[in-house]
């Protein structure tokens, strides 16, 4: 039931049936049987004193029942609860909690989904509620090019890398630092963001995004179900003490110092924030289709 209930669409088919098999039980109960047998020929008042004794039951029943399974479940599996979400509510999901949060953090391989809604989203938020916002996003290493090359290998293995731009390790690394110079971007143009990047030597199938409320784990497949852990429970803070010692083992972006963004990011503007936070080797740049993250960084697009 909680599964039915917590789900939109299945809430409004479940309800749709209980409504239709509602009305056809109170035809046949005021039409049909009494057509057969008169003496079973029942009132409105009857009816409605009927269904007034039955609820007062069923209400002491339910309340019982509840209270009994509430006391004889496990303090262990209170708190381990997780819950599976279906591919389409994973974007609104994550829209949801951009709004409330006061922190974000991003554990996966590119973070095309942070660059072109969960940075700007909690922007905006920020902005709307003067109250600032800490994200801390961990990708892969950009300068790693045996590390892009699996990720890359990784990726055409799966469904959805058989369809847009195939990956490749320079495919990689153009979204990745199209992501660190959002992340430039926004830290040095929004006064109530804090962010900080990590560049990781190691990928893993799974991606984290944990606000305040919950963490929803996912993996590349658009058609791959979800996670959701709520905040309290064990692997909420399980899965904040992974990104803890990811962090103790990666490498964090510097800046050599404040750099000014007003506007769209041109080619000038890009090698600047790549040599001062050391995002990739300047005379491998040739190597980078920098057009393509321009427009990664200018215009991003959902991948949801």
């Amino acid at each position: 039931m909680d599964e039915i209930l917590s789900k939109q669409h299945y809430r409004r088919t479940f309800f749709g049936a209980v409504a239709l098999v509602l009305a056809l039980a109170l035809i046949v109960r005021f039409f049909v049987i009494p057509y057969f047998d008169s003496a079973q020929k029942l009132t409105g008042a009857a009816l409605f004193g009927s269904l007034l004794d039955n609820l007062v039951v069923s209400l002491l029943l339910a309340v019982f029942i509840g209270a009994f399974v509430f006391w004889l479940k496990p303090d262990i599996v209170k708190r381990s609860a997780i819950e599976v979400i279906e591919p389409k509510q994973i974007n609104p999901l994550l829209k949801s909690a951009t709004s409330a949060t006061r922190s974000w953090i991003f554990k996966g391989a590119c973070g095309r989904y942070t660059r072109a809604t969960t940075i700007p989203k909690l922007a905006e938020a920020a902005r709307a509620d003067g109250i600032g916002r800490d994200i801390t996003i961990c990708v892969l290493n950009p300068m790693n090019d045996s590390l892009c090359s699996e990720y890359a290998t990784y990726r055409r293995s799966l469904k959805s890398g058989k369809s847009g731009t195939a990956w490749t390790r320079q495919v990689v690394q153009e979204e990745i630092l199209a992501t660190a110079l959002t992340a430039l971007k926004f830290r040095f143009s929004e006064p109530l963001l804090r962010i900080r990047v990590f560049f990781v030597d190691h990928f893993s199938a799974f991606r984290l995004d944990i606000a305040d409320q919950y963490v929803v784990i996912t993996k590349e497949e658009k058609e791959a179900s979800a996670l959701r852990a709520d905040a309290g429970t064990y692997f909420y803070d399980s899965y904040k003490d992974d990104v803890r010692l990811t962090e103790r083992q990666s490498r964090e972006m510097t800046c050599c110092g404040n750099i000014e963004f007003s506007g769209q990011i041109d080619e000038m503007k890009l090698r600047e924030a790549i040599k001062c936070a050391d995002l990739f080797q300047e005379v491998r740049l040739g190597e980078i289709n920098l057009a393509r993250v321009l427009s990664c960084v200018n215009a991003p697009s959902d991948p949801y």
